[in-house]
């Protein structure tokens, strides 16, 4: 057998296999004879017939098992010798043969693991600003009163409307001279920018019963006006009902209602989760400026197959996300959610490979403790902490090789935290630096 190897791309090779007349005549023999074993043909007992009505009667079936046969040995070997890391299955792209002429030769496409030029002084000693920000006793009485407002109720009140309170209005609009629209009703809590400023200024004050006329030119701010942005607004409003905000009294009773002993544990409870969330944002901007840095420095080909199984995943997960959110997905094309998310995408294969090349120059490798320790986490978020069924699940699915990668990927992102030079500035309550 031989081939020749041409490469396409960075990351495409195309390989001609080519085997030799004597070594394919005794291939076909030897398929030719397995065949004719079992064959049945008319005229001829079964395994009796010969082998040139055998090779006639299965020709298809003689072709196909040489290709399964041949290429696969030859492309292995051909892997082997030239270095290379296979991450596609390989494409059949011409098969050109002829049993009468003892001839094979198969072209083959595939995709390779692309090189990375990268060196020690590259990934080494980045330097990156880390912003850290303490968490403060503001932070959690901002997080305890938005569980009070959540849970508010409110009661008719007979007054003027002021901020905070439920407004029940109905209205009709008209926008510059089309024909006015309802009446339709809506309820808004005044003071939190649900209606437009120039509607909510005429509200505030009215009582229930009250009615009022409002005209306007909304400025060219789609952001707020949306499709009325630069157009002349009529809006009729009535007041249909004033409602003030009750919340829920703090103290021990409130907090022993959201599973925590007292008011006091549940301020603590709650400056821990905010700063664990902050501690993992902090993290996050460590990583996104180490891998955006990386990134401008090394060219990093995208292997087509990689980026297309990308795009597939994350174009399911954000469809999921919108059915969510209620978003008839049945509505939406395609197409645009796949165009939508293939940047993304790509800069995800690109890290997948940087962080790779990275675990392969320091390496980095993953012990059966690593992935036990993933396996373990996976238990708990997943198998109810179920190790076993875990597992088991995985190796059906075969998803450790994937869980593996996942890891290897992982400590080399953790490795280039321990290698780059961070600077560390608290920032204030607003958010600049102290």
């Amino acid at each position: 057998m031989a081939y020749t190897l041409e490469k396409k791309s960075d990351v495409l090779y195309s390989a001609t296999i080519t085997a030799e007349p004597e070594k394919l005549e005794k291939e076909i023999e030897s398929i030719a004879k397995a065949i004719g074993k079992n064959a049945k043909l008319p005229g001829f007992r079964p395994g009796k017939a010969p082998i040139s009505v055998i090779k006639r009667h299965f020709a298809d079936t003689i072709k196909e098992e040489l290709v399964r046969h041949i290429v696969p040995e030859e492309l292995n070997r051909l892997i082997e010798e030239e270095k290379l890391k296979l991450i596609s299955e390989p494409v059949i792209e011409e098969l050109n043969y002829s049993e009468p002429e003892k001839r094979f030769e198969c072209r083959v496409a595939f995709e390779v693991k692309p090189e990375i030029e990268l060196k020690p002084e590259d990934y080494r000693g980045i330097k990156i600003k880390k912003t850290t920000r303490k968490i403060t006793d503001e932070d959690v009485e901002k997080v305890i009163q938005s569980i009070r407002n959540r849970e508010a109720k409110f009661n008719e009140v007979d007054r003027e409307a002021k901020e905070g309170d439920l407004v029940e209005l109905e209205y009709t609009v008209k926008v510059d001279d089309k024909e006015p629209e309802g009446p339709k009703k809506i309820a808004v809590i005044l003071g939190e920018k649900q209606l437009w400023p120039e509607v909510e200024a005429v509200v505030l004050g009215k009582r229930k019963g009250d009615e009022e006329e409002v005209s306007f030119v909304a400025p060219e701010d789609r952001s707020v006006y949306g499709e009325v942005a630069g157009k002349k607004v009529d809006l009729k409003f009535k007041v249909l009902s004033v409602k003030e905000k009750e919340l829920q009294e703090l103290n021990d009773e409130f907090a022993k209602r959201h599973g925590s002993e007292s008011l006091e544990k549940m301020r603590q409870e709650i400056k821990e989760e905010l700063e664990l969330s902050e501690k993992l944002k902090e993290e996050e901007e460590v990583e996104d400026q180490i891998i955006d840095t990386l990134l401008s420095k090394v060219n990093i080909p995208v292997p087509q197959s990689m980026l297309n199984v990308e795009i597939r995943a994350q174009a399911e997960n954000q469809v999921r996300r919108l059915a969510q959110f209620g978003v008839n997905v049945k509505q939406i094309n395609p197409q645009t959610v796949l165009d939508m998310v293939k940047p993304t995408a790509e800069k995800t294969v690109k890290v997948k490979l940087l962080l790779e090349k990275i675990a392969e120059l320091e390496n980095i490798e993953v012990t059966d403790e690593d992935l036990d320790e993933e396996i373990k986490k996976l238990a708990d978020t997943a198998f109810k902490g179920d190790y076993v069924l875990a597992r088991k699940s995985l190796e059906e699915k075969n998803l450790i090789p994937m869980i593996k990668q996942d890891v290897l990927r992982q400590k080399a992102l953790d490795r280039l935290i321990e290698l780059a030079d961070i600077e560390e500035a608290e920032t204030s309550e607003e958010g600049g630096k102290d």
